[in-house]
């Protein structure tokens, strides 16, 4: 065991150094330097950092995120408890009662998942720190295993694959599928390897950069976009798919990609979930709302009526201007406008500034929609419903 996780170790069971860092801020450098009058300098950091990280951890894991052990970046690369949840209760469907290697597993956010839903798992991370705080959170259910996974022979196993997607130099979030870690070429061996695969993407990831055939699928959580993932082999059941994860439960729309019909705006509006969008299923979606879009690449699908769908958040369609914002500030105005929501796409305006130019006095908060229809910019001015 390295010396690293032996300090954690030793924190680990300091309540009083733990207390006591979970009440300081990093910054304040006095703060600091009086903590480290009482504690070894290496004890003090790493307290600091899983004071931080747990409280991070709480966003994505609840009340459990409280007790993990982590570091801060550890916290931001792994999956939450929702997507967790969610693909791990598909894996536990595809392999029944198999095991399914977890590579690259990091602080064992996806192991964690997996362990609770009764699946074996080898968790596998060429950080020793990382897999043994994996070995920890998932309180010893999962077996861990410290190695570089392009040194590794899984032929046969299903496998859940979790890339670093981080610039470990600059700090920034790795786009292209090049700058994974490991890159495409260790991945695509896995996934030829493995019975079942599942690889975890960027959701920003360039669908004509892969290389692998297999089920695309986009998630989404409350609304935001969380994740993407590759499913092959046994685990894939469609060639597109979208989930969303909200407080109803777990909403699923699969199928081919396409697009979707055209029509004019008409008196509602129809936000779609950006899953649906990323996975380019708004053809599917429109044609089971029986609603067209009213673009292309807008985003927005339309009726006379109102439709109830998970994946569609409403607007009710007021007014239809050019957009030029005094004109548009005119006629909120006089319209007792008050807070005004501003939407854009393609950077047809900066919403955060005319958000703060197009507020008025009074009561009625506004959604205003900033569009381009061919060479003309619009203002589609409508209320939540």
């Amino acid at each position: 065991m390295s010396r690293e996780i032996e300090v954690w170790q030793a924190v680990l069971n300091d309540e009083s150094l733990l207390e006591k860092a979970a009440e300081v801020d990093p910054s304040d450098v006095s703060a600091v330097a009086r903590l480290r009058r009482d504690y070894p300098a290496k004890a003090v950091s790493v307290a600091l950092e899983l004071s931080r990280a747990r409280a991070k951890a709480a966003e994505k894991f609840g009340e459990r995120g409280r007790s993990v052990v982590a570091d801060v970046q550890g916290v931001e690369q792994a999956s939450g408890a929702g997507p967790g949840a969610y693909k791990a209760r598909r894996i536990r469907e595809s392999i029944e009662g198999g095991a399914v290697a977890d590579l690259c597993c990091g602080i064992g956010g996806d192991s964690m998942a997996m362990c609770e839903a009764g699946i074996g798992v080898v968790a596998v991370d060429r950080e020793e720190l990382r897999a043994w705080m994996a070995s920890v959170n998932t309180g010893g259910k999962a077996s861990t295993l410290c190695a570089d996974v392009c040194d590794l022979a899984l032929r046969g196993m299903a496998v859940h694959i979790d890339p670093a997607r981080r610039d470990e130099n600059a700090g920034r979030r790795a786009w292209r599928l090049s700058d994974y870690q490991p890159g495409p070429e260790v991945v695509g061996r896995l996934i030829e390897q493995s019975s079942a695969a599942a690889v975890k993407l960027s959701p920003g990831i360039d669908l004509d950069e892969l290389p692998w055939r297999g089920e695309v699928q986009f998630i989404s959580e409350h609304g935001r976009l969380v994740q993407a993932v590759l499913w092959t082999g046994a685990f894939a059941r469609a060639s597109r798919s979208a989930t969303l994860i909200d407080a109803a439960g777990r909403h699923t729309i699969s199928g081919d990609a396409s697009e979707p019909t055209i029509g004019q705006a008409l008196r509602y509006l129809y936000a779609i979930d950006p899953a649906v969008e990323r996975a380019q299923l708004i053809g599917p979606l429109a044609a089971s709302c029986d609603a067209p879009a009213i673009h292309p690449r807008l985003g927005l699908l339309t009726s006379d009526r109102m439709i109830a769908s998970p994946w569609l958040t409403g607007f009710e369609l007021i007014e239809r201007l050019p957009w030029r914002p005094k004109r548009v500030k005119a006629w909120l105005a006089g319209n007792d406008g008050g807070l005004v929501e501003v939407k854009t796409r393609g950077k047809a305006c900066d919403p955060d500034t005319e958000q703060r130019n197009l507020r008025g006095g009074g009561t009625t908060t506004y959604t205003v929609f900033v569009l381009r229809f061919g060479t003309k910019v619009e203002a589609l001015i409508t209320r939540r419903l």
